[in-house]
């Protein structure tokens, strides 16, 4: 078993696939200050680079307020999408730019993050700090034209403690926001005809998540987290979400009306197999050690074997029911049968906000701050359904299908966009809509800081 080290030209902020098969597509920033470039290269399975394409990095800030430029998207017939500008630029296959999808807004206004639809993409949009105000989420067609554009007013925000000890804690007197952002994990997922979004106040550490109805941006339910880090998609409609903070700690399944239905004492990066098994890499747990745990759905728990203290990285779902996951500076897997595995040891830790992707011929693709990692694994195929890697699947697209034929060409529209409105004081929502659309030892080792094959893959 070997591992192939690939050395970036920068920071990893995406790695995605078309398929098991490959190429990867992987997004760096580099440059001083680290924002200032971009760079889209996509390598085979060999480690072989095949393209590269450089893009502007963003020189207002740091990489926390710019999460829109983090973001890969594929769409099923293999462009990779990524937020330009204010465009939506798709780049094929063979590394050629098409025309960019244009997204206006208002004058303030950066995108925070998006999603391919069937119907075109969904957007969510924030205010530069400090003049943050509203935040807003659009679906606009594969020609940039909005479909309709809710806006949601910001409140104060304020907590009082967790149920039933409210008594024994400070609480947060409400107050507006100072920079929302979008959510550090899962900001933007799509399921059915429900999208939840969430946003995090830099300025408390507090979150919000929002549902809205797909088709007609109506705002559905407003669901307070508390500092949450993960989210995953559990079925049509349905939603997990986690709370981490303020005296809080767990995991909700939330219904297609926003209505929490069951809760579980476990927090971490969340998977959701093609038979609805949830199962959770604990990064946090209020009444016992860390585990690997699956959750069911009368809210207790199965405990697996016990983890590390420190923070796991994403994790992935193989078909044979087998866990990978990245953890003090190894790639780890925890079996069907509970048996534990080291896959593959660095150097470095494993970056925590990247993904794991399973390839084909057992290939597991990871990231470092530095280097993308192909190790040979025995470890399956990620499965065709459910909520199996981070963003949900190879093509780190949370959303149902998109259908071959969509945002893949140069159409931009004739006359010019339905943009946002200006800013009103509604309450719940201000909603433009322009009718809605149609719907062990370890297995390997890799250390060093050159690009080099330490124990390459097998020839492709």
């Amino acid at each position: 078993m070997g591992a192939l080290r690939i050395s970036l030209p920068g920071y990893p902020l995406s790695v995605v696939a078309h398929t098991a098969a490959g190429p990867l597509y992987v997004l760096s920033t580099y440059g001083e200050p680290l924002e200032r470039r971009r760079m889209l290269l996509a390598v085979d399975l060999a480690g072989k680079v095949l393209w590269s394409r450089e893009f502007d990095g963003d020189r207002q800030g740091p990489l926390y307020r710019t999460a829109h430029r983090k973001h890969l998207r594929v769409s099923e017939s293999g462009t990779v999408f990524l937020i330009d500008g204010d465009a939506l630029l798709g780049v094929t296959g063979a590394g050629e730019a098409e025309s960019g999808i244009p997204m206006e807004h208002g004058p303030d206004e950066v995108p925070g993050a998006f999603t391919l639809l069937r119907e075109g993409f969904c957007t969510t949009w924030t205010t530069a700090p400090p003049r943050h105000h509203d935040i807003r989420v659009d679906v606009r067609d594969h020609s940039g034209a909005v479909a309709w554009s809710t806006r949601i007013p910001t409140e104060p925000l304020g907590y009082r403690g967790p149920p039933g000890m409210e008594e024994d804690f400070m609480p947060f007197e409400p107050a507006m926001p100072f920079e929302f952002e979008p959510s550090r994990h899962d900001p933007l997922l799509v399921a059915g005809h429900r999208i939840m979004t969430g946003f995090f106040d830099v300025s408390t550490g507090q979150s919000l998540s929002y549902l809205l109805d797909r088709y007609s941006g109506r705002l559905v339910h407003r669901i307070p987290v508390a500092g949450g880090q993960y989210a995953a998609i559990a079925g049509p409609g349905e939603f997990l979400a986690g709370d981490r903070g303020f005296g809080l700690l767990g995991t909700a399944r939330y219904d297609e009306s926003g209505i929490e239905v069951v809760r579980w004492d476990s927090e971490g990066p969340l998977l959701v197999g093609p038979d609805g098994a949830i199962r959770c890499v604990e990064s946090g747990n209020p009444v016992g050690p860390l585990r690997f745990r699956e959750l069911n759905a009368d809210g207790s728990t199965i405990d697996g074997p016990v983890l590390s203290r420190s923070f796991p990285a994403r994790a992935a779902l193989d078909v044979s029911g087998a866990v990978v996951f990245a953890q003090d500076k190894a790639l780890r897997a925890i079996y069907a049968d509970s048996r534990e595995r080291v896959l593959c040891e660095t150097s470095e830790e494993i970056d925590s906000h990247g993904r794991i992707l399973l390839l084909e011929d057992g290939l597991v693709a990871f990231s470092t701050p530095r280097e993308l990692i192909l190790a040979e694994t025995d470890l399956g195929p990620l499965p065709s359904t459910g909520w199996v890697c981070g963003d949900g699947n190879l093509r780190a697209n949370p959303s149902s299908k998109v259908r071959e034929g969509l945002l893949e060409g140069p159409r931009v529209p004739q006359g010019g966009l339905h943009g946002p409105t200006p800013r009103q004081n509604l309450v719940p929502s201000q909603v433009i809509a322009t009718g809605p659309p149609a719907e062990t030892p370890p297995m390997c080792s890799s250390s060093g800081n050159s690009c080099q094959v330490t124990s390459a893959p097998r020839a492709r």
